[in-house]
Parts: C-alpha cells; sequence; structure tokens
C-alpha cells in the first residue's frame, strides 16, 4: 500500500491510525473511520478498515482530497449556503464513492475501446 500520491501538484500523505485516535473526530465533532484534513493534506484511515467497506471509505476520502486539490469546495461554497456546506460536500463524496465505476462502466459500453481516454486503466479488462 502507498502511503502518499500527488493529486494536480499536491502531496497527500496517507496515514493508518487506531480506531479511537482522536485524529478521526470529523468536523461535525463524530468519530470517525476516516478524515481527509486539507491543512495537512493528510487522509486518516482507521487500521480496523478492510474488504469493500476499506475500498469504498478510500473513494470517499479521495473525493474530498479531489475536491480540495481542484478548488472544487469554491464552487460549493458559491452554490449553496453555509449552513449547507458540509452536507453538500458529503453528498458529492458519497456520489463519487458510490457511482463513479458505474459511469465509467457505462461510458465504456457506450464507445468502447475509445472509453480507454478517460477509463481508468484496467477497467476495460473487467467489463462484460
Amino acid at each position: 500500500m502507498i502511503n502518499g500520491f500527488y493529486m494536480n501538484g499536491n502531496w497527500w500523505s496517507v496515514r493508518w491510525t487506531d480506531p479511537t485516535n482522536p485524529i478521526l473526530v470529523d468536523r461535525t465533532n463524530i468519530l470517525t473511520c476516516a478524515v481527509t484534513d486539507p491543512d495537512t493534506m493528510t487522509i486518516y484511515l482507521s487500521n480496523k478498515l478492510s474488504g469493500e467497506f476499506l475500498t469504498r471509505v478510500v473513494l470517499h476520502e479521495l473525493s474530498h482530497a479531489m475536491m480540495y486539490s481542484y478548488h472544487y469546495l469554491d464552487e460549493i461554497h458559491r452554490y449553496c449556503k453555509k449552513r449547507h456546506w458540509i452536507e453538500m460536500e458529503e453528498l458529492i463524496a458519497n456520489l463519487i464513492a458510490d457511482r463513479a465505476y458505474e459511469i465509467f462502466q457505462r461510458a465504456y459500453d457506450i464507445v468502447g475501446d475509445e472509453a480507454i481516454r478517460f477509463v481508468p486503466y484496467g477497467l476495460e479488462r473487467s467489463v462484460a
């Protein structure tokens, strides 16, 4: 597993931690299984995560990193009231985590091999 990655020129660290670590308390003051911290550019993950849930959580947190790295939060803040900022960011992160693969599958279904320019490498092998 990697301990970091670049996104839009920004270096993001990935750190595994005990599930009771206070670093996993989110902006709503709830202890969660993962947190993306834009100040330290770090994704913190509970070391108890595994399987499909781990994959979904990682996709969700990468979505937060993407929103920070590409300044999409500026757009979110422009389009909705401040009291909804966190909920909107979470909705978008969940949308990406839950549906991005399906979107890429349909693109491949529609345009075939041409989709490789947009579909992450390897997906074409897994699509029936």
